[in-house]
């Protein structure tokens, strides 16, 4: 599909209040409500494929969830709830709903299989398996090529489960959740390490949920067989999601003449790494109209800036995983070099995400060298007399990147698909029409 679309450069300032619910949010909001005792009714949440799918799996396990517009209401059913489905569990295009849901799926007294779509079936489980078969579950699905489990995964129910102390081998929101989901079930002291502090997104739902947990540091404590209750009265609001907001925080920064104000984005810290890397660029980057209801929120408003590339550090990693592609972008068009490391973790999203950026960056005219854990990018873009065709894999963070550097070059490109973006962005083609 060719994508053609070119911004109008002269000075201009849009605001955008229509990025959708944070898709991170949005799933826990599903998952967590499930297993309350009471109802919880949530507005902003992304109608997204993988959302749905989230949806879609919690009626087959016995959920009654109701859904107007970008309005949920979850009619939880506590802990001890959950009914066996009838068919196999599917999360789409969702390495968060797979891993999270297994996390639920391992300590129920029935049995499941859960799987999703040929890119889900690729994608490592054994990162999970190995702390929920500690805890006594017991899950097998089908061995690849490098000695890994991936999906279809199969569940056995078990009956003896006990909690564990579990140190991540490497910082990860997903695996983390999948063991506190697990350790709701199980009565004793589920205790997790991070290498380094993640997105905490369960963790800060669960304590609203009045869970009985607690963080210090890089420590994580949970006591399980706890009831959950939704305590608000009122309709729980879900922050605009911030990967998606990253799309347009670039591009406000290298279009010339541009000035952006999202309105409503969540910047939550172990989220938002994203602009303190932006701003040691020299990004001209303000935040107004800040709340905070179940996680922060701020109006995000940018400015075109002169950016100068740097080293990111180890330690902001895994806070700017999801925003490594449009990241990429920006480097494009910042002096100097990026270097970024200790990113394997890229190689098993969507797509193998480096390798991605790397065809990505080279097929616009960037400089780009590839690391088995990273790259490094000179800045400055060579005249190019081809167009640009991008392969995505399905990878909506690849596809989205690929038209925010098609308009910043004025180029047109060519994308493979751009029905991937509807898994987490489905409004996204509307906002650039409108800019």
């Amino acid at each position: 599909m060719k994508f053609k679309k070119k911004l109008n450069l002269t000075p201009n300032h849009f605001t955008i209040n229509t990025i959708p619910g944070d898709k991170s949010i949005s799933h826990r909001a599903i998952i967590i409500g499930s297993i309350a005792s009471n109802t919880s009714k949530f507005s902003n949440f992304l109608m997204s494929e993988d959302c749905k799918n989230t949806i879609s799996i919690f009626k087959h396990l016995g959920v009654s969830i109701d859904t107007s517009n970008s309005t949920i209401s979850v009619s939880g059913v506590g802990l001890k709830g959950l009914k066996a489905p009838k068919t196999r569990l599917n999360v789409g295009n969702s390495g968060t709903s797979i891993r999270l849901i297994t996390g639920l799926l391992a300590v129920q007294n029935f049995n499941s299989i859960i799987s999703g779509d040929t890119s889900i079936q690729a994608r490592p489980m054994k990162r999970i398996i190995t702390p929920l078969t500690q805890m006594g579950a017991k899950i097998t699905g089908i061995h690849n090529k490098n000695n890994d489990t991936c999906p279809p995964l199969t569940i056995t129910a078990e009956n003896s489960l006990n909690p564990i102390t579990y140190t991540l081998p490497i910082a990860s929101a997903q695996v983390k959740s999948a063991l506190l989901l697990a350790g709701l079930f199980i009565p004793g002291k589920t205790t997790i390490t991070e290498p380094t502090v993640c997105r905490n997104h369960t963790e800060l739902m669960l304590k609203a949920y009045n869970a009985k947990i607690s963080t210090q540091n890089t420590h994580i404590n949970l006591e399980g067989n706890h009831e959950l209750k939704n305590p608000f009265s009122k309709t729980i609001k879900i922050p605009s999601d911030f990967s998606s907001a990253a799309f347009f925080i670039v591009l406000g920064l290298i279009v010339p003449n541009l000035e952006i104000t999202l309105k409503n984005i969540g910047i939550n810290p172990t989220r938002a790494g994203l602009l303190d890397i932006l701003k040691d660029m020299g990004a001209h980057i303000n935040l107004n109209n800040q709340t905070n209801d179940i996680e922060p929120t701020a109006d995000i408003h940018i400015k075109s800036s002169h950016l100068k590339n740097i080293t990111i550090p180890i330690s902001a990693i895994a806070n700017i995983i999801d925003e490594i592609p449009i990241l990429a972008v920006a480097a494009m068009f910042a002096s100097g070099t990026m270097k970024l490391t200790n990113a394997k973790e890229l190689r098993f999203k969507e797509s193998d995400r480096i390798q991605k950026i790397v065809e990505l960056v080279t097929q616009f005219g960037g400089s780009i060298i590839e690391h088995d854990d990273g790259f490094e990018i000179n800045g400055g873009i060579t005249p190019i007399k081809h167009i640009p065709t991008i392969t995505t894999h399905y990878d909506h963070r690849i596809a989205m990147s690929a038209i925010i550097a098609s308009i910043a070059t004025k180029t047109s490109c060519e994308i493979d698909s751009l029905d991937c973006i509807t898994t987490s962005f489905p409004n996204f083609l509307e906002i650039i029409k409108h800019l």
